[in-house]
């Protein structure tokens, strides 16, 4: 009687490697591409969210700021707006103004530089002051998106 005799691997070939090693690269390939874009969309997150917190900390400032003013007198330069000064009920003074692209807040605590904008306007309402800020917001170094912040506060004394 004659035996038949199996083949039994023992290996891989080359090509089986090859194919196995190229389909692998291509998986790693898609999961960095996946795993980096989600990496600068969250970059990208964190930078809004912390410039939304920003703006509302300042809008809470100013609004507070306004709520102890008497008067508000708005300063211009060839017709431009260029700040606002508020009488305090208190006796002292608070200065907004744009100054080298910010916008700064002057008090007798001194000099502080609140956000950075393009331009500013105030406006005197019948029931407070609004102020708006044109913003640039970066992105990243390519992009640049302008933002239009608006906020209003409720004056508590006679209005100039």
């Amino acid at each position: 009687m004659m035996l038949n005799k199996c083949k039994s691997r023992g290996a891989f070939t080359l090509i089986e490697m090859v194919v196995v090693m190229v389909l692998l690269g291509v998986v790693m390939l898609i999961a960095t591409t996946m795993i980096m874009g989600l990496m600068y969309f969250s970059s990208t997150e964190i930078r809004l969210t912390n410039r939304n917190m920003e703006v509302a900390a300042l809008a809470n400032l100013f609004r507070s700021d306004v709520r102890v003013a008497s008067s508000a007198v708005i300063t211009t330069n060839a017709n431009k707006t260029t700040g606002l000064k508020l009488a305090l009920l208190s006796g002292g003074q608070i200065t907004y103004e744009v100054e080298n692209g910010a916008f700064m807040r002057e008090s007798l605590e001194g000099k502080q530089r609140l956000i950075g904008v393009q331009d500013v306007s105030f406006q005197l309402l019948n029931d407070g002051l609004m102020v708006e800020l044109n913003c640039l917001d970066k992105a990243d170094s390519i992009k640049t998106k302008e933002r239009l912040l608006s906020f209003r506060a409720s004056l508590n004394g006679a209005r100039k």
